[in-house]
This record gives structure tokens, sequence and C-alpha cells, in this order.
């Protein structure tokens, strides 16, 4: 079901893209396959590139050592939590890994579907 929504917000994106850079405004098929292409492209690359950073977050432990940065920041310039009671990196580490999920690759199998549907617009333009 997330992999029907994602499919179709991005397809209704795309199309508004292309509509914002003139689709159907007096243009031949070819030109207008174009404007689908490029539409379809940078709603391909966004889609996939959010897939892909969550599928190395889901997997690995990339992005703890960040997320355990920003919040150490908070607790150092937050008068409500005191450092002393801070958890440790490594404490925090395995409670993380604890809590990961399993990832599902929706996001990123809809952007490369977006990506192809690019291409085979790109192909009926350079025709």
């Amino acid at each position: 079901m997330p992999f029907g929504i994602t499919l179709a917000a991005g397809i209704a994106v795309s199309v508004i893209i292309a509509l914002l850079r003139g689709l159907g405004g007096a243009h031949t098929p070819e030109e207008n396959a174009g404007i689908l292409s490029d539409g379809f492209f940078v709603t391909g690359v966004l889609v996939a590139g959010v897939g892909g950073l969550v599928a190395i977050s889901a997997k690995t432990d990339f992005f703890d050592m960040l997320s355990y940065g920003v919040k150490s920041l908070l607790v150092m310039f937050t008068p409500f939590k005191k450092p002393e009671n801070h958890i440790r990196f490594y404490e925090y580490k395995m409670q993380r890994r604890e809590k990961r999920k399993p990832h599902r690759w929706f996001l990123l199998a809809a952007g490369l579907i977006l990506i192809l549907l690019a291409a085979a617009c790109l192909m009926f333009w350079k025709q």
C-alpha cells in the first residue's frame, strides 16, 4: 500500500512540474515527452535519494553518531537536562539498534520506477 501511494504522489508531483514547465502548451508530442521526462526525473531522483538514505539508516548505524551529537548539543545548551544524566554513546547506540525496524524498500523502488518513466519519455523525445 505505501508503494502505491508513494508512486501515485510521485507521478502527481511529476505532472505538476511538467505543467509548470509548459506541458501541453501547443507543443509537439515529442516536446511534451521531453517536458514529462524532466518532471519524472526530478521527482524520481528526489524519491530515490530519500529511499537510499532511509535504506542506509535502517541497515547500518551510519547516522547514529550524527543524531547522538545533535541530542548532546541540545542537552548541553538547554537548562532542562543535566549533562551528568545524559546517556553515553554506546548505550544510545544499543538502544537504537534494538528499536531499529526492518527496512521496506518502497521509496527506493518508487524512485527508480519514476526514473525509468523519465528514461522512457526521453527515448520517445529523442526519436
